[in-house]
């Protein structure tokens, strides 16, 4: 889940001008920032397969990684390009931060150290992908709509995730930005306000917005509600939500507000309208998303996920400490953490 600081934007500001001061271009980052960064003699840039390497700091994503000695900034290579960018350039935010005494104080004397770090080079690379002037030309003077989302994403080279970001930071009220796939699974949100986004990998099917759009089959149609809700692991939800979706390629934008929507004239607040359901949830440890348990494998004895995994899944995978991929667990040998491939 991705918190909110009202520090960060400083915070950002400082990154950007300590990145200058070190020689880097941020014109040479929003047009390649890998162009831009394997070409460093004091940092290095690592392209892995799918797992990111056990001695790089994860932070909240398992995107991407970065490893302190030496600097080196690791990146998975089966995210779309886009998303390569932002999280080379979230990666980029951690070494800035690392080696800058005076961001590290920042971070070191902030009262949630780690997710003020990490918001801050989410919003770093989202400020590098979206420069202000292609956001302003996009986006109104009440705040951003889920067009505003689709237009940056068809005008730039910015990931969606870049986009839920920089426009999160432009809500005018509480409220969030984010992008499900066609099953109604959450693979990036960002929140502003004060309101809490899902999380990734959470299943949002029970939202009317979400609903809508995945029970249509015009994928050119903007989708609007006034009931919309963001359901949480606990089960719980959030206040009914003002909301837009709209479809970019294969995954579905979602912009829902508390109140002031900038598409609708009048929009007030409804306190009081938060949800609970007893359903069990449960987070599959295989492939991170979140879903409500309605089947127990009855070899296991664990529940399994809609994608089929549970516990049996986690016992025939391995990671290969070498490669870093996951294979079946006969490509190994007895106790060893290296696959037969690399080992041999």
């Amino acid at each position: 889940m991705r918190a909110t600081f009202d520090d960060a934007p400083a915070q950002v500001e400082a990154m950007l001008s300590a990145w200058e001061a070190l020689g880097g271009s941020l014109d040479d980052l929003t047009l390649d920032a890998f162009a831009a960064l394997e070409q460093r003699v004091d940092l290095s840039v690592l392209r892995v397969p799918e797992l990111i390497p056990a001695d790089s700091h994860l932070g909240c994503s398992v995107a991407g990684g970065y490893r302190w000695e030496p600097p080196t900034l690791v990146v998975t290579e089966s995210l779309s390009r886009r998303r390569q960018q932002f999280t080379l350039l979230h990666e980029l935010g951690h070494h800035i931060q690392k080696t800058n005494i005076d961001l590290g104080t920042k971070i070191v004397e902030h009262r949630d150290p780690e997710a003020f770090e990490d918001a801050c080079c989410d919003a770093f690379a989202a400020r590098i992908l979206l420069p202000d002037d292609l956001v302003n030309a996009h986006i109104s003077n009440r705040g951003p709509s889920v067009r505003t989302a689709v237009e940056l994403f068809e005008t730039s080279s910015a990931s969606r995730a870049a986009i839920c970001v920089r426009l999160a930071n432009r809500l005018q009220s509480p409220g969030a930005v984010v992008v499900v796939t066609e099953d109604g699974i959450v693979t990036f949100a960002a929140a502003g306000g004060g309101l809490y986004p899902p999380a990734r990998g959470s299943d949002q099917t029970e939202n009317s917005l979400v609903r809508a759009a995945l029970g249509d089959d015009d994928d050119s149609r903007t989708f609007v509600r006034d009931d919309a809700q963001i359901w949480y692991r606990d089960g719980h939800t959030s206040e009914r939500l003002y909301g837009q979706g709209a479809w970019a390629g294969d995954l579905l934008f979602l912009v829902m507000v508390e109140y002031s929507a900038p598409w609708l004239a009048m929009s007030p607040p409804r306190d009081g309208t938060v949800q609970h359901t007893t359903a069990r949830w449960e987070q599959c440890e295989h492939c991170n998303k979140t879903f409500v348990i309605r089947f127990i494998c009855h070899k296991c004895g664990q529940p399994r996920c809609r994608s089929g995994h549970c516990g049996c899944t986690s016992k025939m995978k391995k990671t290969c400490v070498e490669c870093f991929l996951q294979k079946h667990s006969n490509q190994f040998a007895p106790g060893s953490k290296t696959c037969l491939e690399c080992a041999s």
